[in-house]
């Protein structure tokens, strides 16, 4: 006869690791998720994804944590009778969360009537689970109830370890990492309870892991800074107004972006008028009035921060149906060599990629300088199926028409 493995007296070193992690994870994913309906545009976009992923990752660490739980041998339990009870109804309850809340966030995901495309840290696709809609509504009352059930289950188990505490009994640190027991142990764990709620309610971390597309082929939309937002740099013109006519070749053509510029896109729904705005993106320039063959843009667009003001609309924008900024993150536009069409008119043809596709674009736009400060406004005509933008039944132009205008407002200064 086998005899039993004797309990040891302590966690495993890996599940002493899985609980600290799953536990920052669980409490960042709550304060995280308490800011997602106050979140706009790109930046509620950007959250929701993050919010998947670590989902997702709570998932696989949880299963990870409940094997090491089944096949490596553990503490024995503590008490007896009811003290035991309300422990394992604990224990269990935190696992209840951490497999079926994602579960049901992953049904949620893969039953909305827009499905978004799920890229774990912006990196490895996720796909949907092939369950009918009727599955939408019980998924996400479970969701909500195992959601809220969390930090009940934070302060009871909280409150089991002040207990033990209290005891003086090694329960308490049979959990901790060696080195650390008693109040020691308790602050440290309670300070990593605190900077994870911190961090999520401090919105989304920035997303370190996710594959930027390659910087080869810079070619983008024209982009310009929302008054709110910070661009790297931007086209301006200098129409030398200065009296010497050497004097502009001394000149900067380097142009920094300021605040007032401003990127938008017009097109129709159903012969409604849609226009709309990209909120973040970034432009580097050089122009010189004396040197247009040596003139270029080069320029980035972040496609989650497309806002109409719609939110409704703005998600299914953002989504796999046209922008597809999970996997797309980024357009990119680069133009050299522009043409003067006639006073303070130029042209600039270049190169856009967008959701892929890399094709030619040409911009036209006026520009008016005063001293170092210009102002540069223009349009440029875009067919977006060539891109691939609008697919299945968006594909069709009846209601969306396939020519969208892109309009720009760039105000610059030139560098020193």
């Amino acid at each position: 006869m086998t005899e039993r493995p004797q309990s040891p007296a302590r966690y495993h070193s890996v599940a002493i690791v899985l609980h600290w992690l799953l536990v920052g994870l669980l409490v960042y994913q709550f304060a995280l998720g308490l800011r997602l309906d106050e979140l706009k545009g790109g930046d509620k976009f950007v959250a929701f994804q993050l919010h998947k992923s670590i989902g997702i990752t709570v998932l696989l660490l949880s299963l990870a944590r409940l094997a090491l739980r089944l096949f490596v041998p553990r503490p024995a339990e503590f008490g007896e009778g009811a003290q035991k009870l309300a422990a394992r109804l604990v224990h269990w309850g935190f696992y209840a969360v951490m497999l079926l809340g994602p579960l049901s966030g992953w049904i949620i995901v893969s039953t909305a009537k827009i499905k978004l495309p799920t890229m774990l840290f912006g990196v490895v696709p996720w796909p949907h689970l092939p369950l009918p809609v009727a599955f939408n509504a019980p998924a996400d009352l479970a969701h909500t109830v195992l959601v809220w059930s969390l930090p009940a289950l934070i302060l009871l188990h909280v409150a089991g370890v002040l207990y033990h505490w209290r005891l003086r009994d090694e329960v308490p640190g049979r959990m901790f990492a060696a080195g650390l027991a008693g109040l020691s142990g308790i602050g440290a764990g309670l300070v990593w309870l605190g900077a994870s709620a911190g961090l999520g309610f401090a919105g989304p971390l920035p997303n370190l892991w996710a594959v930027s597309p390659a910087p080869a082929p810079i070619a983008p939309l024209l982009p310009e800074p929302a008054a709110s937002e910070s661009a790297d740099a931007a086209s301006a013109e200098p129409a030398p107004t200065e009296s010497a006519a050497g004097a502009e070749t001394a000149l900067s053509c380097d142009w920094t972006v300021e605040s007032g510029s401003r990127l938008g896109f017009a097109t129709q729904y159903g012969g409604t008028a849609i226009n709309g705005t990209f909120r973040k993106w970034q432009a580097r320039i050089k122009f010189c009035a004396d040197d247009l063959p040596h003139a270029s843009i080069a320029a980035t667009v972040n496609l989650a921060s497309a806002a109409t003001g719609d939110p409704d609309r703005d998600e299914n924008l953002h989504g796999a149906s046209f922008f597809d900024a999970a996997q797309f993150a980024q357009a990119r536009f680069t133009a050299s060599g522009f043409k003067l069409l006639g006073p303070g008119r130029y042209a600039a043809g270049g190169s856009l990629s967008l959701h892929g596709v890399n094709r030619p674009v040409r911009v036209v736009f006026t520009l008016v300088q005063s001293g170092a400060k210009a102002t540069a406004q223009g349009t440029a005509t875009l067919s977006r199926l060539a891109f691939g933008v609008g697919s299945d039944e968006w594909a069709a132009t009846d209601q969306i028409p396939d020519s969208v205008t892109v309009q720009f407002t760039i105000r610059a200064t030139r560098a020193n």
